[in-house]
């Protein structure tokens, strides 16, 4: 019987072939091991450095009631929004072996029209997708056809263009040398050259790579 971890590992090995087929080949999505950041698969430009993380979640029927429904669980003050984030609620056909009915949300949509759960754990909230089958008003306009998903994601991944780290205001109103910014840069060049010549000197002396980043970064 697929439940849990199973029917999870199913679905998005399945959302990754749908993509990629999807998109022509012009989408390169990757399962996100271990999962612990909420984010299942990362959805990237082939040629380019678009990308967007998809939230998967699956279910094998729907419930009692004839509704699809799927949970995502966080801390109150930490529910994840940004416009590289969409979920995506798959309902699995086990006896066809594909994705009947997928629905994608943009993860501010997701997190407003969500159902709220209070969670048993304190400081933490529920969010519920609840989806009737015969038809939603609430979640009928994120329904996508499994053939359209990869093409769908390619126009989104274009429009948000490459991921970038967040600048400083101080960095973000004026020139390099103006604001101060050059001394940072080199500083920061000159934190990674050392940081790498410790790594190399770790390794030649045979420490495992992890115990050398541990204790660098810590």
């Amino acid at each position: 019987m697929l439940d849990g971890t199973t029917l999870g590992t199913l679905v998005e090995l399945m959302v990754e072939a749908e993509v990629l087929a999807g998109s022509g080949g012009r989408l390169i999505p990757s399962r996100m091991e271990p999962d612990v950041d909420h984010r299942d698969i990362v959805v990237a430009d082939v040629g380019g450095f678009g990308v967007l993380w998809l939230q998967v979640k699956g279910t094998s029927h729907p419930d009692s009631e004839g509704r699809i429904v799927a949970f995502a669980n966080y801390a109150v003050d930490a529910v994840p929004e940004s416009a590289r984030l969409l979920y995506l609620v798959c309902l699995l056909d086990v006896e066809q072996h594909l994705l009947a009915r997928t629905w994608l949300v943009p993860s501010a949509d997701f997190n407003h029209l969500a159902y709220r759960e209070h969670s048993e754990r304190a400081g933490r909230v529920t969010l519920q997708f609840s989806c009737l089958a015969s038809g939603d008003p609430r979640w009928d306009r994120f329904e996508v056809p499994r053939l359209e998903l990869g093409a769908r994601l390619k126009p989104l991944v274009a429009a948000l263009g490459p991921a970038r780290p967040r600048r400083s205001a101080r960095c973000a109103t004026g020139s390099l040398s103006s604001s101060g910014c050059l001394p940072r840069i080199v500083e920061w060049r000159q934190v990674g050259l050392d940081l790498g010549a410790q790594v190399l000197k770790c390794r030649r002396q045979r420490q495992a790579l992890a115990e050398v980043l541990l204790r660098l970064v810590g």
